[in-house]
C-alpha cells in the first residue's frame, strides 16, 4: 500500500489540482458578474427615485433590459463554472475508483488493474518524452483518457512549442492563468519571459521600445529582482555581437531552450508531479532489485 500512495500520488493529486483551479476560476468570474449586477441595480434604483426619470419609461425599459441581459450572462457563466466542476470531478472519481480495483478480492480484477497501470505509466512516459502520437494511441486503445494527465501535457506542448519559435505570448498566458498558484512558489517564469522580451527588442535594434516595454514591465520586479534588472538595462549599451560577459550570453540563442526547460519544471511544480516519470521511477528500482546479490546459500 505505502508503494501505492507514493506512485499514485500524482493520480489524484493533478485532477484534484485541476477541479480546484476550476473552482477558483468560477468563483472569481461569478463574483465579477454579480457586482456587474449589482451596480445594474443600483442605477436602476438611483434612476426610478427621480421623479424626471420616471416620465423616461424607454429609459427605464432600457435599464431593466440591461438587468434581465446580464442576470442571462451570470446564469450562462455558473452553469459553465458548474458543467466544468462537475466533469473535473468526474475525473476525480474515476480516477479513485480505479485505484480502489487495486485491493479487489478478484484476482482477474486486480491483474487488469496492473496491466492498465503499467499502460498509464507507459503514457505518462511517452508524454513526457514528446511522444504525443505514440501516447495518445495507447491512451485510447486502452480507454485511459480519464485516467492519465494528457490535457495538461498536451498544454505543455503548445507552450513549449511557442517557446521554441520564440514566442512568449502562451506562456505568459499561462503565467496569468496560474499567476496565484507561481506567486506562492515564488516562481521567476513571467520575469525571465519578460528579460527575454527586452532582450529580442535589443536584438532587433528596437532600444526605445525595449525601454518602453522595461518601464511597462521589468519595473515591476525591481523590489525583489534589482540586480538582475540592472543588468538587464546596461545590455541598452552593447551591440548584439558583443564579446563581454555576461552580456555575450544574454544574446545567446540558448536562453529559449533554459525558457522551455524552466517552464517544463514550473508546470511540474505547479500540480506536485516529479522531475522523473513514474515508469523510470518502476524500472531504475526493478533493475536495482535484480542487481541486488541473495544469499540462496541460506536456503540450502
Amino acid at each position: 500500500m505505502s508503494d501505492l500512495k507514493s506512485l499514485e500520488h500524482p493520480t489524484l493529486k493533478v485532477p484534484y489540482e485541476v477541479l480546484n483551479k476550476k473552482f477558483r476560476t468560477t468563483q472569481k468570474t461569478l463574483d465579477r458578474e454579480v457586482s456587474h449586477f449589482q451596480n445594474a441595480v443600483q442605477e436602476f434604483e438611483r434612476d426610478i427615485s427621480s421623479d424626471v426619470a420616471m416620465t423616461d419609461t424607454s429609459h427605464i425599459s432600457s435599464l431593466l433590459s440591461g438587468m434581465v441581459e446580464k442576470l442571462k450572462v451570470l446564469k450562462r457563466k455558473a452553469d459553465e463554472g458548474i458543467n466544468d466542476e462537475l466533469q473535473a470531478g468526474l475525473v476525480c472519481k474515476k480516477r479513485l475508483e480505479h485505484l480502489k480495483e487495486h485491493n479487489s478480492p478478484c484476482e482477474a480484477i486486480v491483474k487488469n488493474w496492473r496491466r492498465r497501470r503499467l499502460d498509464r505509466m507507459l503514457v505518462e512516459y511517452f508524454l513526457r518524452c514528446g511522444y504525443y502520437n505514440s501516447a495518445n494511441k495507447l491512451a485510447n486503445n486502452s480507454d485511459l483518457n480519464d485516467l492519465t494527465n494528457i490535457d495538461l501535457f498536451m498544454i505543455s506542448k503548445e507552450v513549449e512549442h511557442s517557446l521554441a519559435n520564440h514566442e512568449t505570448s502562451k506562456c505568459l498566458a499561462w503565467c496569468h492563468d496560474n499567476r496565484s498558484k507561481l506567486r506562492k512558489l515564488r516562481s521567476t517564469m513571467e520575469f525571465n519571459l519578460r528579460i527575454q522580451e527586452f532582450i529580442e527588442l535589443v536584438r532587433q535594434d528596437k532600444r526605445l521600445d525595449a525601454v518602453r516595454h522595461a518601464r511597462k514591465h521589468i519595473s515591476t520586479f525591481e523590489d525583489t529582482r534589482m540586480d538582475e534588472v540592472q543588468q538587464c538595462m546596461v545590455l541598452l549599451a552593447f551591440p548584439t555581437d558583443t564579446e563581454i560577459s555576461p552580456y555575450k550570453e544574454m544574446f545567446d540563442e540558448t536562453r529559449w531552450q533554459r525558457l522551455i526547460e524552466q517552464f517544463r519544471q514550473e508546470n511540474y511544480n505547479l500540480y506536485q508531479l516529479s522531475s522523473q516519470s513514474v515508469f523510470t521511477v518502476v524500472l531504475q528500482a526493478g533493475l536495482s532489485a535484480l542487481k541486488t546479490p541473495y544469499p540462496f546459500s541460506n536456503f540450502y
